[in-house]
């Protein structure tokens, strides 16, 4: 989302102060807003499963028989013969917490929470994440952001924030593959891609609002 900000604000002409201020603001409150969406899904997905459970072991509690019932069919319906089926399931019903998480599992198909699970703390991993990896494309802006690089200045920034995002993309997408059976190189190049064309996409409307409103140049001409 970043690059994309500052692809679009590089298509435009704008100026290195305006780079960053749409940068660092994009970040932030995308950041934010994740971190936020993260939580909040997280905590209602929670809430929901835990009414489920509880509503499941009212069930059990005042019909084991037709509950008991109900997961000899569905194991049943995975392939166990009727004997096999009641025989496990007469067993694990003895252990009622068990038995009720085994029908979130299986029936409902729902991960019961644990106690410990924080929904606010996953949000705040995911709002640290985020500005952690949406501030590498910046990172050539604020570093060398004083420094004389000549007129090409502008561009020489741009090609350092494409090599650093599409270095940081091919990394994360080597890394995704850890939890797939996709080859690494293949996952850091898919991840670079879809990257690079929505930087593209970004840099290209960018371009096609400054050459209609000439912006950028009108912009760059009150700086200097």
């Amino acid at each position: 989302t970043t690059f994309a900000v500052v692809a679009g604000a590089a298509g435009g002409d704008l100026a290195i102060e305006v780079v960053l201020i749409l940068g660092i603001s994009s970040v932030f409150a995308d950041a934010l807003s994740m971190g936020v969406g993260d939580a909040l899904s997280t905590k209602a997905a929670n809430q929901y499963a835990l009414e489920e459970r509880a509503r499941e072991m009212w069930e059990m509690e005042n019909n084991p028989e037709g509950e008991i019932q109900e997961m000899i069919e569905i194991f049943e319906e995975k392939g166990l013969s009727h004997e096999d089926a009641t025989t496990a399931i007469l067993a694990m019903s003895k252990n009622k917490e068990f038995f009720v998480d085994l029908m979130m599992a299986f029936e409902l198909e729902l991960e019961v929470p644990s106690e410990d699970d924080n929904p606010y703390f996953d949000g705040l991993v995911t709002f640290c994440s985020f500005v952690c990896f949406g501030f590498v494309p910046l990172l050539g802006y604020v570093v060398l952001y004083s420094i004389d690089l000549g007129d090409d200045k502008v561009t020489i920034l741009f090609i350092i924030a494409c090599c650093l995002t599409g270095l940081m993309l091919f990394v994360l997408g080597a890394l995704k593959t850890m939890f797939t059976i996709q080859k690494w190189y293949a996952g850091g190049l898919e991840i670079l891609f879809f990257g690079a064309m929505t930087a593209a996409v970004a840099y290209l409307i960018g371009l096609l609002v400054e050459e209609v409103t000439g912006f950028g140049e009108e912009s760059n001409c009150r700086r200097m």
